[in-house]
């Protein structure tokens, strides 16, 4: 009963306020063609770079709890291994692309977002649901692409230092130039240290971190051609604990990519687009064999697209092209060894219709692995405006998980591994306009093929499955000096016997308000999160942390930011042991300094 009087109650509130405005933000996750965020079927969200302003997030993992209400997982501070679950999905189904290039490692799966410096970052954009037809594997239950890219051109450059507990220091450089009309180039470079603190709770011993980032891009257009560079690498060495001993690690994460397009007229675009992304682990300290393990992926990937454009009574576009997947894998873990390479080529295709005048979408990859051969995955999409200002959208797709290089040669491993399927449906309700925005979703999906361990065999295999049912309320009002987002989730993620699925939350919730006077942004985050297992069924409280932070200007080049965080000093645990907890931030104070030109 009280779903359906949240539905009914932003019904209410989405009436008080209307704007014909068509100033519409672009989404670029959902498709091989960017879109308008009015005319995306399926449910997607976009931090830009105001909101990651504002909310002033140390890292990646803390902005998408307080942004989205995503359920995360941490294993400590600053730098330690970070988890996100989208829609109850596994911390590895989530594919993460830095400019659209894909960092997940073949090695361990889940991509090192701990290792990204939100100071940095111009945009984060998360499209939800099966979109493996879309990007391929690992999108099993969402994208997050992270936009390092500048998106105005404007020449200028920046310089900042931040400071916060536990010795936490940055240093922050970026420089913006415009040669002609025709090149625009960026560079900005960071560097994070700090000792940190306990990971655990029977620990007392501070786990450092340290950073360095460097990004940078290109953008240069002639004529119909327009040639688009960008890199991001991260390094540094991150201290940690296993089994309660201090060891550690130096680390190198990075993502190159270049795109050519060529434009036909308005009705056709040809990309070729070419990629390169390693993730690299050398541990400090000797395993007790006395060897020093390390893991590399690097992976080459090639992609040709040709869009097509139409406005007949049936065709509204359609999308053909080819990507060709590499990947060489250099692992040792505990006496584990191999090198392998395993190659990927796919061919994909979107077609975008008009059924009694409303679109529909169909879009389709066929995938074929060096190990298991073929799959496919697809989507279905259809929009029916039911008013000058609602629209209702259905979707349906089928994603997959291809079996990492650990699972396949790796201890336990298993050449005989099939991909995870995941096949959901989603039925949304929205409403956009300049002022506000809302979204009712209502979703259901099935994982099916999930890889785990076989313990009569001592093999993996494709054993286990789960699903999720769920509602997400999202709500944004931007009405003046004020704006104000809310996030809510409902979901019951569950495994074949009923059990909650570990590390997942039923209920989560967050609110972020934000004030704008003449010099003065003030912004007001809570974030909700209800109780979730662990292994070993140990029990994860829920927790309700609040945030405040402020940022002014000194005068037209320099600002003051400053940010409270967990103001009631609230312990809370997203992730535990046997016989402890992994801890996270008390209340601290973070402070920042920014001297920019041109802006």
């Amino acid at each position: 009963m009280y779903r359906i009087k949240l539905v009914v109650l932003l019904f209410a509130i989405s009436n008080l306020f209307s704007s014909t405005d068509d100033d519409y933000e672009i989404i670029s996750v959902v498709s091989k063609i960017p879109k308008l965020a009015n005319t995306v079927i399926s449910s997607a969200d976009k931090i830009d770079k105001t909101f990651l302003r504002n909310s002033q997030s140390k890292d990646l993992t803390s902005l998408l709890r307080e942004s989205l209400a995503l359920d995360t997982s941490s294993n400590g501070g600053i730098g330690q291994l970070s988890s996100v679950f989208l829609r109850g999905t596994n911390s590895n189904h989530m594919l993460v692309k830095v400019n659209g290039v894909k960092i997940n490692p073949s090695t361990a799966g889940g991509a090192s977002i701990y290792n990204l410096d939100t100071d940095l970052i111009n945009s984060v954009e998360i499209g939800y649901g099966p979109l493996s037809s879309v990007h391929g594997s690992e999108a099993v239950g969402g994208v997050m692409n992270i936009s390092t890219k500048p998106i105005e051109r404007v020449s200028n450059y920046k310089i900042g230092i931040q400071g916060g507990p536990d010795n936490y220091q940055k240093e922050l450089l970026s420089f913006n130039y415009g040669f002609s009309e025709n090149i625009f180039t960026s560079f900005s470079g960071s560097r994070t240290k700090t000792d940190g603190f306990p990971a655990l709770s029977n620990s007392q011993l501070d786990r450092a971190y340290d950073n360095y980032t460097v990004i940078s891009s290109m953008d240069f257009s002639m004529n119909d051609f327009n040639l688009d560079f960008s890199s991001w690498k991260a390094g540094g060495e991150i201290e940690y604990l296993v089994f309660g001993a201090p060891v550690s690690q130096d680390y190198e994460n990075s993502a190159y990519g270049m795109t050519l397009s060529q434009s036909l007229g308005r009705e056709s675009i040809n990309k070729l687009s070419v990629s390169t992304s390693e993730d690299f682990i050398k541990q400090n300290d000797p395993n007790f064999l006395g060897l020093l393990d390390l893991t590399k992926t690097k992976r080459d990937n090639l992609e040709l697209s040709l869009i097509r454009n139409r406005n007949s009574k049936v065709l509204r576009f359609y999308n053909f092209g080819l990507d060709s997947e590499k990947e060489d894998v250099d692992y040792s873990s505990y006496g584990t060894t191999y090198q392998e390479k395993i190659r990927t080529n796919s061919i994909f295709g979107s077609l975008g219709l008009k059924l009694f005048g409303n679109p529909l979408n169909l879009t389709f990859r066929r995938s074929d692995h060096d190990t298991y051969k073929e799959n496919l995955s697809w989507n279905i999409e259809g929009m029916w405006n039911l008013s000058n200002e609602w629209r209702m959208g259905l979707t349906n797709g089928s994603s997959f998980r291809s079996p990492l290089s650990s699972e396949l040669y790796g201890f336990g491993g298993n050449i005989n591994l099939k991909p995870e399927i995941n096949k959901s449906t989603e039925l949304n309700f929205k409403r956009d306009t300049k002022a506000q925005e809302i979204s009712i979703a209502f979703f259901d999906s099935q994982l099916t093929n999930l890889i785990a361990f076989d313990y009569q065999d001592y093999v993996l295999k494709n054993i286990t499955e789960s699903t999720n049912k769920g509602l997400d309320i999202k709500y944004k009002l931007n009405e003046g000096r004020w704006n104000l987002s809310v996030f809510l989730r409902i979901q019951d993620p569950k495994d074949l016997e009923g059990n909650q699925l570990l590390r997942r939350s039923k209920k989560s919730a967050s609110l972020t308000l934000t004030r704008e006077t003449y010099k003065t942004v003030s912004s007001l985050n809570v974030s909700s999160f209800g109780k979730r297992l662990d292994f070993g069924n140990i029990d994860l409280p829920s927790y309700t942390l609040v945030n405040l932070s402020f940022s002014r200007h000194l005068n037209d080049r320099t600002t003051v930011l400053l940010k409270l965080e967990n103001l009631f000093d609230e312990n809370y645990y997203t992730a535990a042991t046997s016989n402890a907890f992994y801890l996270n931030q008390d209340r601290a104070l973070w402070l920042k300094f920014n001297y920019e030109t041109g802006r």
